[in-house]
């Protein structure tokens, strides 16, 4: 390796999705912080010491840092919960992993036929959230009744999504829209939601919500995310017939096992409805919050939710089919410019610990329809 071809930029990159300010990094390799912001902004190269101590510190093959970006990916736009407790440092950490997470769902295209984006081209920035949900659920053929699982949904219309944060306590789901090779998409990362389905089928309709509002090139905070996402998983008529006893809080939990969304959630859809007033919406939500159901609803642990399933399939169905053995799949993924180690690798494309071990080597040309082999 030359010492030219040093590439600052993809320190940076590594540097970011470590969660590493300059400081910290500078301070970890024994260098000042100039030298970092000088190797960042390719002014000069590190020593053959000092980019191993890289490396190492930062948990990057070597070669990483001597390729040139051929997979640039542009985010266009993004949405992130105001709410999130993380350190500013690791939610643009998390950003950046989403970028390398579209990275490995475009080199898995060349293998597997995923569903291309789907959402409606005819939806109308004038129309009110219940007119938007109500035609986005005739766009997937949805009916009037309960989504029972929402990552589902969203994978097999074509949308991008993302475990990587679901253990960090305070993590909240966010969305980006980037763009890859002319090919544009959202990556949606899931937050620490307990894997509970009611709250993550929440989440992931309220982070379609922020989708919907920037189709229609409509600020996020003038959209009504909370109400489309409680429209749109909980339609009207259907729903009001459900809601025969809508002051009873205990009531509520039977309808939380049919629709699989919170209670809380619920409770706000019946007062938007009309079913309750202002009054008794407060007095129940102030009763959720006395029996500690506003930090864990009942039903919570015994609803689970499951994990995004393309990236994980993607990769059962190459090995299953014999068209790479994981040693070739790491390789052509670094020849593609994802150079990542095997548990990084894991991490983000949401497969156990050790997949990306030894099997049979083998390789041919085939391409697998995704959608068929659900």
């Amino acid at each position: 390796m030359k010492k030219e071809l040093f590439n600052g930029k993809k320190l940076k990159v590594a540097r970011i999705y470590r969660a590493k300010t300059v400081d910290q990094l500078a301070k970890e390799i024994g260098v000042n912080k100039k030298d970092i912001l000088a190797f960042e902004d390719n002014k000069y190269v590190p020593t053959v010491e000092n980019s191993l101590k890289l490396s190492n510190v930062l948990k990057f093959p070597r070669e990483y840092f001597y390729q040139n970006e051929n997979m640039k990916v542009t985010v266009e736009s993004a949405h992130f919960n105001p709410q999130s407790t993380l350190p500013r440092v690791e939610e643009i950490s998390y950003k950046e992993k989403l970028i390398m997470t579209h990275k490995i769902y475009s080199f898995m295209q060349d293998y597997i036929k995923y569903p291309e984006l789907n959402l409606p081209d005819d939806l109308n920035r004038n129309e009110d959230v219940e007119v938007l949900a109500s035609k986005l659920r005739r766009f997937w053929n949805l009916g009037d009744g309960p989504i029972g699982n929402m990552v589902s949904l969203l994978e097999v219309n074509g949308l991008i999504l993302s475990a990587i944060n679901i253990d960090r306590k305070g993590a909240s789901p966010f969305t980006q829209k980037q763009t890859l090779n002319a090919s544009t998409n959202y990556v949606i990362s899931l937050g620490n939601d307990r894997k509970c389905a009611t709250i993550r089928n929440y989440d992931l309709a309220y982070e379609l919500s922020f989708i919907i509002s920037n189709e229609l090139r409509i600020s996020a905070k003038n959209f009504e995310k909370d109400e489309f996402a409680c429209a749109f998983l909980l339609p009207k008529e259907t729903f009001l017939e459900d809601l025969v006893n809508p002051d009873d809080l205990d009531f509520y939990i039977e309808l939380k096992k049919k629709w699989i969304v919170p209670i809380s959630t619920m409770v706000f859809r019946a007062y938007q409805l009309g079913k309750i007033n202002y009054k008794k919406y407060n007095y129940l939500m102030n009763e959720m919050q006395k029996q500690g159901w506003l930090n864990k609803e009942p039903l919570d642990d015994n609803i689970k939710g499951t994990n995004p399933q393309a990236l994980k399939r993607g990769v059962e169905l190459i090995f299953e089919n014999n068209i790479m053995s994981s040693n070739t799949m790491v390789q052509n993924l670094n020849d593609a410019g994802i150079v990542l180690y095997p548990e990084d690798l894991e991490i983000l494309m949401g497969l156990k610990e050790g997949t990306l071990g030894n099997n049979p080597k083998s390789k041919n040309g085939k391409v697998i329809n995704f959608k068929g082999k659900r």
